[in-house]
C-alpha cells in the first residue's frame, strides 16, 4: 500500500475528492478489503479495493492485452501511484469491474493490495457501452476488437449505424468502415488483431472479392511488407473488369441511400420496366439478420 501512496500518491484530483483519507493510508495505516473513503456528490462511493478480487467485466470489448505495455503501465503505477480511479458495480458482496481493465492488471502485476475504485450502479446494459467508450477514448481497441464492440453495441440496442455513430461521437462513415472488418476472413481478422495488418491494410482487402483471394493478399503483405498505397494496388490489380453499368435513376438511388441509412446496411433496389422489381437487403451473420427483422417489424 506504501508503493501506492508514496511520493505523488493517488494524483492531485483524487486527494482532493478524498481529503484527509489517502493522507491516513499513505502514513500505512490499515484498509479493511472494501474500505470507503467517501460519497461522491453524484452518489457514488469511493473505496480502495484489492485489485485481485475485482472481478473482470463481463463485457470487455477488450480482447487482446499487451504485456510489455502492462509492463511499462505497472512500472509508472508503483512509481507514481494510481491516477485514476477504477469504476466497479457491487454484485452481492462482491465488485464487479465496469471499466479501467487495464489498471487494474498493471496494478496486480505491482503488487499493490489496494487501489481506488469508484462504485456505482450500473445496468447490464450500460457495462458494455461504457466498457467501449472509455477505451475508443483512450484508443486502446485494435480495429478487430473495435468493430466487434460496434457489432455488440449495435445488435443488443437496435441501434442503426447512424445511431452508433451519434453515440459514441464518431462519423457514421467511420463506423461502417470498421464494422465491414468483420466480412473479412477470420485469419485476416486474427492478423489485424495481432497487428500483423494495420486497419488501412484491412481496408484495402475488403475491396478483393473472395475469401481466398483476401487470404493470399494479406499473407502477401505481409511477407512483402508493403505499405497501405501498395495493398491498395494489389487489391486494385486483382478485381475483375468492370462492365459498363446503366446510369441509375436518381429517384432510385435516392431511396437505396435512405433505407441503408434506415437500415444500417446495404440495400439495393433493381427495378424492372413493367413497374415490377425487388428490394435486397444486406445482412453479415445471425445477429446481424435478428437486428433487421426486429428493426422492421417496429417499423409496420
Amino acid at each position: 500500500m506504501a508503493n501506492m501512496m508514496k511520493k505523488k500518491g493517488l494524483g492531485k484530483g483524487l486527494g482532493a475528492l478524498i481529503g484527509g483519507t489517502a493522507a491516513a493510508l499513505s502514513d500505512g495505516a490499515a484498509a479493511p478489503s472494501a474500505m470507503l473513503a467517501e460519497t461522491l456528490p453524484d452518489g457514488s462511493q469511493l473505496l480502495f479495493l484489492n485489485p485481485s478480487e475485482i472481478e473482470p467485466n463481463p463485457k470487455q470489448p477488450r480482447r487482446v492485452f499487451s504485456e510489455e505495455a502492462l509492463a511499462e503501465l505497472a512500472a509508472s503505477i508503483k512509481r507514481d501511484g494510481v491516477q485514476e480511479p477504477v469504476i466497479v458495480r457491487k454484485m452481492g458482496a462482491r465488485y464487479e469491474l465496469v471499466s479501467g481493465e487495464r489498471r487494474v492488471r498493471a496494478c496486480i502485476m505491482a503488487d499493490l493490495e489496494k487501489i481506488p475504485a469508484i462504485c456505482r450502479d450500473v445496468s447490464d446494459g450500460d457495462m458494455l457501452k461504457l466498457g467501449l467508450i472509455e477505451n475508443i477514448q483512450r484508443e486502446d481497441l485494435n480495429p478487430i476488437e473495435l468493430a466487434v464492440a460496434y457489432h455488440d453495441l449495435v445488435s443488443q440496442f437496435s441501434w442503426t449505424q447512424e445511431e452508433l455513430a451519434a453515440e459514441i461521437g464518431k462519423n457514421r462513415v467511420t463506423v461502417a468502415n470498421t464494422l465491414r472488418l468483420l466480412n473479412l476472413p477470420e485469419v485476416v481478422q486474427e492478423q489485424v488483431a495481432g497487428g500483423e495488418l494495420t486497419a488501412g491494410h484491412a481496408k484495402a482487402l475488403l475491396a478483393i472479392e473472395t475469401p481466398d483471394a483476401q487470404i493470399a493478399a494479406a499473407r502477401k503483405i505481409i511477407k512483402q511488407g508493403l505499405s497501405v498505397r501498395q495493398a491498395e494496388q494489389l487489391a486494385a490489380q486483382s478485381k475483375p473488369k468492370e462492365k459498363k453499368s446503366v446510369a441509375k435513376d436518381p429517384n432510385v438511388a435516392e431511396m437505396e441511400d435512405a433505407l441503408r441509412r434506415s437500415l444500417g446496411t446495404k440495400v439495393f433496389i433493381k427495378t424492372q420496366k413493367n413497374g415490377r422489381g425487388k428490394i435486397e437487403i444486406e445482412y453479415y451473420s445471425l445477429d446481424e439478420f435478428d437486428r433487421l427483422l426486429r428493426h422492421l417489424r417496429m417499423n409496420q
